[in-house]
């Protein structure tokens, strides 16, 4: 298991260097290439250990359509995500999105998924006020329907 999940990390970090590197060559003065550089200098450790949190960053990161990939990863918020990626809490008996947490940052957009700075401060999936929750499985959902 911890292989595949290795992969999995690693699979992602390399979409996210394509398309980052692709958006470079084509936009070369937009900016992106500090952070690509950033990308490239703290390495895979910039990604979250998190399964859920790796599978919204492959659901985001479609080779095929580069800038589109790039304003998703850094301008969409998780209850965008796609519903089978959705990071859900239980509040009461409503479903509300969760929030990610990392250090004092509590957020909900799916950039801040990414340890940018590669400081290796792993994060969690929290309340909007920074609690600690624990997520509803929604393939456990789909296998019970």
């Amino acid at each position: 298991m911890e292989k595949l999940f290795e992969a999995k990390n690693l699979d992602v970090y390399k979409k996210l260097l394509r398309i980052l590197s692709e958006y470079c060559k084509t936009m070369p003065m937009s900016g992106m290439n500090r952070i690509f550089d950033q990308v490239v200098e703290n390495g895979i450790k910039i990604l979250p250990k998190d399964k859920l949190a790796l599978e919204i960053l492959d659901c985001v990161l479609q080779e095929d359509n580069v800038a589109s990939s790039l304003q998703d990863l850094l301008n969409m918020r998780f209850s965008c995500a796609p519903v089978a990626c959705l990071p859900q809490i239980k509040d009461g008996k409503d479903q509300k999105v969760a929030s990610w947490k990392r250090g004092e940052l509590i957020s909900d957009k799916i950039k801040d998924l990414i340890n940018w700075e590669g400081t290796g401060t792993a994060g969690s999936w929290s309340d909007a006020k920074g609690g600690k929750v624990t997520l509803i499985d929604m393939h456990q959902e789909k296998k019970e329907s």
